[in-house]
């Protein structure tokens, strides 16, 4: 607990040892898998945690005890490393619920969800649209969002800027198209599929008016707070993280909007800074006690608890 308030993240990448192996064979021409590692670790200032899974959520669970957070949602990172999350959350299962990103083009799509959702109790998916390159409205989802919605689970969106660090430092291009980008996508899916709980993250990632549009029109999209919200220098209206927060919390109200980091690589670990720099805005803004407490850790528990 900070100060008044429980921290529950909505967004923490789990980097564990096999997600940087399953990004290295993504590598057209390259090396053996450990000159790659090295590669990487020295290129981006980083650390490629141990094989054990078990021991990375111990080192978390270090790192969170220490900034005093109670629970983090972690993400698995890449498709086919969803067994170091189900390690991690068998380990730690009060303190960690898993989400997995999913390939929506993968023939293997439904069979591998239906088992990671009933099976491994992920509490819901990951999709990036545009990395993927298809719309959230592409029908060839809709068996996939029956499922989730089948078992009251959650479904986080990426729109907008996409920043994918661990690729960039491992030399692979980030090819997105910014045709399958925009939040307006999901309306026509959210008001389909009223029983998902859907979430957007980083304030939709520069796509700021069109996440408040889909916020008036949808009751059950969420948003969440991760990370550095760079995309706000490139946005033409230049809105500070006060106006952001303003705006989405006449919008959405403080029941749909969900604090995340964008925390997961080391040795950098968690960034504090940018709970510590959120919770002291919405506290400048005289935001009441009891919306904090909603944002920071009570609507997050809500979902995940219910799935």
């Amino acid at each position: 607990m900070i100060g008044l308030y429980k921290i529950f993240d909505s967004h923490v990448y789990f980097y564990s040892n096999t997600y940087f192996k399953y990004l290295v064979k993504q590598k057209p021409n390259r090396a053996d898998i450990n000159t790659e590692l090295r590669n990487i670790a020295s290129k981006g200032h980083i650390e490629i945690p141990g094989e054990d899974p078990e021991q990375l959520a111990k080192r978390w669970i270090d790192i969170i005890d220490k900034w005093k957070l109670e629970r983090l949602l972690l993400f698995s990172a890449i498709p086919g490393d969803e067994d170091s999350i189900v390690k991690a959350v068998r380990a730690f299962p009060t303190r960690f619920s898993g989400m997995f990103v999913v390939d929506p083009n993968s023939n293997l799509l439904m069979e591998n969800a239906t088992r990671r959702i009933q099976e491994d109790k992920f509490k819901g998916i990951f999709l990036f649209p545009s990395l993927y390159q298809i719309k959230v409205s592409d029908e060839w989802l809709y068996p996939l969002y029956n499922l989730i919605q089948e078992n009251n689970g959650i479904i986080f969106v990426q729109f907008g800027k996409l920043i994918m660090r661990p690729r960039e430092y491992a030399g692979i291009p980030i090819v997105t198209n910014s045709e399958y980008a925009n939040p307006i996508d999901l309306i026509p899916i959210a008001k389909k599929f009223g029983g998902i709980k859907f979430v957007i993250p980083s304030f939709g990632a520069g796509k700021f008016e069109e996440t408040l549009e889909v916020g008036k029109q949808c009751p059950n999209v969420y948003v969440d707070t991760a990370g550095s919200n760079s995309w706000i220098a490139d946005h033409p209206s230049k809105p500070d993280m006060r106006r952001v927060f303003q705006s989405f919390l006449e919008t959405y109200t403080a029941k749909r909007i969900l604090f995340g980091s964008g925390s997961g690589l080391l040795p950098r670990g968690y960034r504090y800074d940018i709970v510590d720099n959120q919770l002291k805005l919405v506290q400048e803004m005289r935001v009441p006690i009891l919306e904090i407490k909603k944002m920071f850790y009570e609507n997050l528990a809500g979902l995940i608890d219910s799935v």
